[in-house]
């Protein structure tokens, strides 16, 4: 007898459905392992892009504001020390996501402060004694993705900010305080880091899921979902898709392809999300996110998003005409006196393509923040940023160049870096985008 033959084939469709959202993150990881041994990337090793990212970088949503860095942990059999530089108050931030790309923990300038410190990462369960200093982290899972990020002002920044990525090491607990894993430049650590599809698995997905149940086990609030999926013959080391029961592996194939429908169904990776004046935030990005289609959603397509307090993100594609943002038209953004938004960190405002890259453009800007050399506030305080394809009578101090008439449709993307409770709790109000020829 068959699975199918013992069960309503319909149920079990929707319970492999199920398990297809709730696998993702999982599964993920699994395959962005799996890419950095063959690019020959090694566990217990940051990585950090000597250089800011341009049109030509291949992450989605690059951030021009912030030196990136990556990295796997491997925490199965020991510790991972991680080393933090004086960073003299600058923003950097190390982000630890689990094999479910949960973002457990943060050490950093909101968190953690800017002097040197040692933590220690342990694994689940792991026992023993740390040197004299080290705080402890502990990690749900084996596997951990490291995300690094340091704020770079200008060019002639740069040095410094390297200065402080190059002094975020590792090193194994039974090798310290010998620093074995330094900081390594790498050019296209992230562009190495693509968005996967694990659509293209078809049943072979459910196999993936399994090896990662074995290798980084769930939580156990999730146990009793995971006790249904073994219906589905879906267990840690089990291989469904090579079970021999083709009306199984039949259920399998059909429920990853509506599985995946409904994810990329969702409009867009945020979640929680508000209208504010025309602007899309989130503020659903926790820690561990609960519901899994969120989950799915913000792990497919924007891993390593931020937590409110530590960054909030705004995002805006149509103009106050009701149209998509266009290189026909002109715009304005104005923050009244007093106005702009209100962090203890930065704010930076980026101009992404429709294919979620940097714009090309004649002078080379593609954000533009309040840490921008030159910006020019109006004899009242406020702020106009120009957002247009000609050059402002005003000059380029205030200018986001976006691309020339006739071009693809283009959107805007606020950051805001260690919001202040007024940011992160939605009682202030990004102002809205003006038509350019209705700005003051």
């Amino acid at each position: 007898m068959t699975v199918l033959e013992a069960d309503n084939p319909a149920m079990l469709k929707q319970l492999a459905i199920d398990a297809y959202i709730w696998g993702i993150p999982l599964v993920q990881t699994r395959m962005y392992l799996e890419l950095a041994e063959r690019l020959e990337l090694p566990f217990n090793q940051l990585f950090g892009t000597p250089e800011l990212c341009t049109p030509q970088s291949l992450v989605p949503l690059p951030n021009v504001d912030t030196l990136y860095g990556i990295g796997w942990l491997d925490l199965t059999t020991q510790p991972q020390l991680l080393s933090v530089p004086e960073a003299h108050d600058r923003y950097y931030l190390v982000q630890l996501n689990d094999a479910y790309l949960n973002s457990f923990s943060y050490i950093g300038r909101r968190t953690t402060g800017t002097a040197p410190g040692l933590f220690a990462i342990c694994g689940p369960g792991w026992e023993g004694d740390l040197p004299e200093g080290a705080i402890r982290v502990d990690a749900p899972t084996n596997h951990v993705l490291v995300i690094t990020r340091v704020m770079v002002v200008d060019r002639d920044d740069l040095a410094e900010a390297l200065r402080v990525q190059q002094g975020l090491s590792l090193t194994g607990l039974s090798d310290f305080p010998r620093i074995t894993n330094p900081n390594r430049p790498i050019d296209d650590a992230f562009d190495n880091f693509p968005i996967l599809q694990p659509a293209r698995l078809g049943a072979r997905y459910f196999d993936e899921l399994c090896a990662g149940l074995l290798e980084n086990p769930p939580p156990e609030e999730d146990g009793p979902f995971l006790e249904k999926l073994t219906a589905l013959g879906i267990r840690p080391g089990a291989k469904p898709s090579q079970s021999g029961d083709s009306e199984l592996i039949d259920l399998l194939e059909q429920a990853a392809s509506e599985a995946n429908a409904i994810i990329h169904g969702r409009a867009g990776w945020l979640i929680d999300t508000r209208d504010v004046n025309g602007w899309q935030v989130s503020y659903g990005i926790t820690q561990r996110i609960e519901d899994p289609l969120d989950r799915a959603v913000v792990a497919k397509l924007g891993p390593g998003c931020l937590v409110p307090q530590e960054g909030l993100y705004f995002s805006l594609r149509q103009g106050p005409d009701g149209e998509l943002l266009s290189g026909d038209k002109s715009y304005a953004l104005i923050f009244p006196p007093g106005q702009t938004p209100p962090v203890d960190a930065f704010w930076s405002l980026t101009m992404y393509g429709d294919d979620w890259s940097l714009v090309e453009n004649p002078i080379d800007r593609y954000a533009i923040s309040n840490r921008t050399p030159g910006l020019l506030y109006e004899d009242d305080g406020s702020l106009i940023l120009y957002i247009q394809h000609e050059r402002p009578a005003s000059g380029t101090s205030n200018w986001l160049p976006c691309p020339p008439p006739g071009s693809p449709p283009f959107h805007l993307f606020m950051r805001t870096y260690q919001p202040r409770a007024e940011l992160s709790d939605g009682r202030y109000e990004m102002p809205p985008l003006q038509l350019g020829d209705s700005a003051r």
